[in-house]
Formats: C-alpha cells, sequence, structure tokens
C-alpha cells in the first residue's frame, strides 16, 4: 500500500533533505562510487526540490573537493542556497540560454551530470513513461555536448514498451561496457522508475 511518509521520508526530514530521492542517489553513488575526489563540475538536470544537489555538496564535501562547482537547471524555483551551486530557472531545451549560462561559469565539461527530472505525472503509467522518454530526448544534446569523454551521469527513466531501445542508443554513443541500469531500493516498490547509470 502507498504511504508517503515511508521509512525514508522520515529519513529524510531527520537528515534535513527536501526529499526521500536523496537517498536514491546515495545508494547509486555507493554502488558505483560515482562521486570521488576528482569530481569537480556536476550538472544537475531537473533538481526540484533539490535533494540531489544537497547529497552531492554534501559527498563532495566530505570528500574535501576543492572549489568544485554544481550548476542545476529547473523550471520550478526551489530556496536551497549552498556554496559553489549555481541554479538557473530556466528551460533545459532552449539551448542558446543554457549555453550562454554555462559559459559564464567558466565550464567547458562535466564531470558528471545527474538527473532526477520528470513530467508532471497524469497517473496513466504508459503515458507516463513515453512522456519521460520525450523530455530525456530532450535533454540529450546537453550529454553529447557537455560532458567529458569519460564522464559519468545517472539518468531517471520510466519503464516502458520501448525502453531496451532507448537503453541500447544510448550504448552506442557513450559505450556499453559503462551503462547499467539499476534501481535503488528507496525508489517506491509501485513506481516504474529506474535509472541508467554510466560510471
Amino acid at each position: 500500500m502507498y504511504d508517503p511518509y515511508d521509512h525514508y521520508f522520515n529519513k529524510a526530514k531527520k537528515e534535513w533533505y527536501k526529499a526521500r530521492s536523496a537517498f536514491k542517489i546515495e545508494e547509486i553513488d555507493q554502488k558505483y562510487k560515482f562521486f570521488t575526489k576528482d569530481t569537480k563540475t556536476v550538472l544537475d538536470v531537473g533538481c526540484s526540490p533539490g535533494s540531489w544537489t544537497q547529497y552531492t555538496h554534501r559527498k563532495l564535501t566530505q570528500l574535501k573537493v576543492q572549489d568544485f562547482k554544481i550548476v542545476w537547471f529547473d523550471l520550478k524555483k526551489t530556496d536551497l542556497k549552498l556554496p559553489w551551486v549555481y541554479s538557473y530557472e530556466q528551460d533545459i531545451t532552449e539551448t542558446e540560454s543554457v549555453d550562454q549560462k554555462i559559459k559564464d561559469l567558466w565550464i567547458e565539461k562535466f564531470d558528471c551530470i545527474i538527473s532526477d527530472m520528470a513530467p508532471n505525472t497524469m497517473w496513466f503509467r504508459d503515458v507516463d513513461a513515453i512522456r519521460s522518454i520525450v523530455l530525456l530526448e530532450k535533454t540529450l544534446w546537453l550529454y553529447e555536448s557537455y560532458l567529458k569523454d569519460w564522464g559519468k551521469f545517472m539518468i531517471k527513466v520510466f519503464m516502458w514498451p520501448w525502453f531496451e531501445e532507448f537503453l541500447n542508443n544510448l550504448r552506442k554513443v557513450f559505450g556499453q561496457k559503462w551503462i547499467k541500469v539499476f534501481k535503488p531500493q528507496a525508489c517506491r516498490t509501485e513506481s516504474k522508475e529506474t535509472y541508467i547509470v554510466r560510471y
């Protein structure tokens, strides 16, 4: 049965995270050793309400990474204020505007791109899954333009009939060996969401 106030919800409150999704990125990080001392630049796509940025900031601080930069874009405004975090209320598909904001930060490429982005759900699973992939396809230009050659990414997707086709296309572009599919325990059991990770 769906419980909005489950273990992860309460844990997020205790640890001052804005959402339970912080524990999804934590599991991915622990499994694949995603963030390291060499992680200097991170792009968070669709970050609202900000828990992924919170986790990333905490982890890089714990690793004692010097002068890191976390850049996030979202249509929704958040009140998250952290040092070395650059936030933009911006449509990620507006390429020229996004390009300019990244260049203004003197960033050529990112070590990591993370995305927990999803469209506003309509509660029809197949429809939500299709809308999710359409949205993702509109953001792939970022990975192709701004991810370092051996850069990492984690992307939320919803399982749907054409998932394998999308996954295979990613593997062709970014290398089959380093791309995995992983569903963290922090995901709700009934959810179709999963994550594609390049590590």
